[in-house]
């Protein structure tokens, strides 16, 4: 038996799935963070993203969330060294869904930028569970989404986990 934690994937919308308008409102949000990048000084390499989605980990006490972005490079993000996370921005076209720009460093001199929409009230069936001689049946809660875990995957599938520790205000 694997010491790995066991991800259970919940499908929400993805990326393909979503109209149009999201596409178009998630391309204006990443050209608005690289122009304000570019005005304070700094430069980024936007990344566009192919999917996303949520996983579910149930391995812990609690249920997480794994936050599985899916981003058109070739780039090795293995390499990513931190993972930044922008203020949540409420998206307009569709209930309980937030957007964020992933700032992801490597030890390039330039850091990528990746769009992240996501759902935020996901509801997931935690599965029937047994600790200390107690049995728990199976309920759905609707999963909290801390935005600290994520699965970075290339486009030629290669994977990366990555978990954030602590967040600072900048």
């Amino acid at each position: 038996m694997s010491n790995e934690p066991v991800l259970e994937e919940f499908p929400i919308e993805m990326m393909e799935d979503i109209d149009h308008v999201a596409k178009e409102w998630i391309q204006q949000q990443s050209d608005k963070e690289v122009k304000r990048i570019h005005k304070v000084g700094s430069r980024v390499s936007p990344l566009k993203i192919s999917n996303c989605g949520i996983i579910t980990n149930f391995d812990n006490k609690r249920a997480r969330a794994i936050n599985r972005v899916e981003l058109d490079t070739d780039c090795d993000l293995s390499k990513v060294q931190q993972i930044m996370v922008s203020p949540p921005i409420p998206y307009p076209h569709k209930a309980h869904f937030n957007y964020v720009n992933l700032i992801l460093v490597t030890s390039e001199p330039i850091p990528f930028l990746a769009p992240y929409l996501y759902q935020t009230n996901l509801k997931v069936t935690q599965p029937e569970k047994e600790e200390q001689g107690r049995k728990y049946a199976s309920k759905e809660i609707t999963l909290k989404n801390d935005l600290r875990d994520y699965l970075l995957i290339n486009k030629n599938g290669m994977r990366a986990r990555f978990t954030i520790h602590e967040y600072h205000d900048v």
